[in-house]
């Protein structure tokens, strides 16, 4: 069959030939019928990310999947010929206590793999095996948005780890002395709109800022939504002197990070789920000034990656509730779907601005 290949630490990407692949008696078949390509994808081609499985120099890229089943193996009772699913991305260690338990987003060993990430081939192939317990069924009113799944997977779990901060205060939820409670989100791609779909659905009263030239791809969607876009080309000053109860990162750099920590209110939390590339570049930090800060507001700086199953469900409830209140948003997000043999200018970043770049596959 045909997949998208890299060879990490080497960049590049090719379209080559690869064994097909045979369901065992506990797996199921599925045909790809779509991939979406995000910054991590791109930092592995670019030979700044990624692992091939142990024992070879290649790697199937992708983890933004759906598909169809097309075979299932006699032991396997769950799923059918015919159902639309979406795979999960992490496969735990099998030896910390959160990998033993089905949560691998917390693996503790750093042992887990990651398909189309990291010793584990992805989904940008023609078909890929897996078992059902890594496989989400997807009803039909969701197949323009199914493969938005993975990265609102890890919306979804950031946004509830923040929360869980967050009411450390013990008030009412989502709500600070009868007012909403306030958000940032840095960033419009594809992770940072759909934080904000979920901070706005649970009661957020959400900013979001980006830096673009010329009109911001997502500027229409967030006005559908009613939350409030302000340009930060010119830097965070934009502002002015508001305080965030939550800010969400989604950029990926480091400076901005610190440089956001001067932004959030009392009892605050700072969220990062955007990865700087490790470029070793120094950049000055307030040290004393941001440790000064966190200790006499309470505030709080927290990491989050990946998503377990839990997290994809947790999706699956709000694409519902975003389509029952907001109408298409979700699928407005898609910018374009291309053929995948055209996977060169998506990847290469050769297009015009957009939000999410979808690959079709089949079907």
């Amino acid at each position: 069959m045909r997949a998208l290949v890299v060879n990490p630490p080497t960049s590049g990407l090719r379209m080559e030939q690869v064994p097909d692949p045979t369901p065992g008696p506990d797996e199921v078949k599925v045909r790809v019928l779509e991939g979406g390509i995000c910054g991590t994808d791109r930092e592995i081609v670019a030979g700044r990310y990624g692992s091939p499985p142990p024992g070879r120099k290649d790697l199937v890229l992708g983890h933004e999947n759906f598909g169809k089943v097309v075979e299932v193996g006699r032991s396997v009772q769950d799923l059918r010929v015919g159902d639309e699913v979406v795979a999960t991305v992490r496969r735990g260690c099998g030896v910390c206590r959160f990998c033993r338990t089905q949560r691998s987003d917390f693996c503790e060993t750093g042992m887990f793999t990651e398909r189309g990430i990291k010793g584990r081939d992805g989904y940008f192939a023609e078909f890929y095996v897996d078992r059902p317990e890594y496989l989400v069924r997807i009803p039909r009113v969701h197949r323009l948005t199914a493969v938005l799944l993975e990265p609102l997977s890890v919306a979804e779990k950031a946004v509830q780890q923040a929360r869980r901060v967050l009411d450390r205060t013990e008030g009412p939820p989502g709500t600070i002395a009868g007012r909403p409670r306030t958000a940032l989100v840095v960033g419009t791609g594809a992770l940072g709109m759909l934080s904000v779909f979920v901070l706005a659905d649970e009661g957020f009263e959400v900013t979001a800022v980006d830096t673009y030239v010329g009109k911001c791809p997502a500027s229409s969607v967030l006005s559908t939504v009613g939350v409030r876009y302000r340009d930060a080309s010119a830097g965070l000053s934009v502002l002015g002197t508001e305080r965030f109860d939550l800010i969400l990162e989604a950029t990926g750099s480091a400076a901005l990070d610190f440089e956001l920590a001067t932004l959030l209110a009392p009892n605050g939390c700072l969220l990062l789920l955007g990865l700087p590339a490790d470029d070793h570049r120094p950049f000055p930090v307030p040290g004393a000034d941001l440790v000064r800060r966190l200790v006499l507001q309470n505030q709080a700086i927290v990491g989050s990656v990946n998503a377990s199953r839990r997290y994809f469900a947790q999706g699956l409830r709000h694409l519902t509730l975003f389509r029952r209140r907001w109408g298409t948003v979700a699928e407005q997000l898609v910018t374009e779907r291309l053929p995948w043999t055209d996977f060169a200018s998506v990847v290469n970043g050769r297009r015009p601005a957009g939000i999410k770049w979808v690959l079709t596959m089949g079907g």
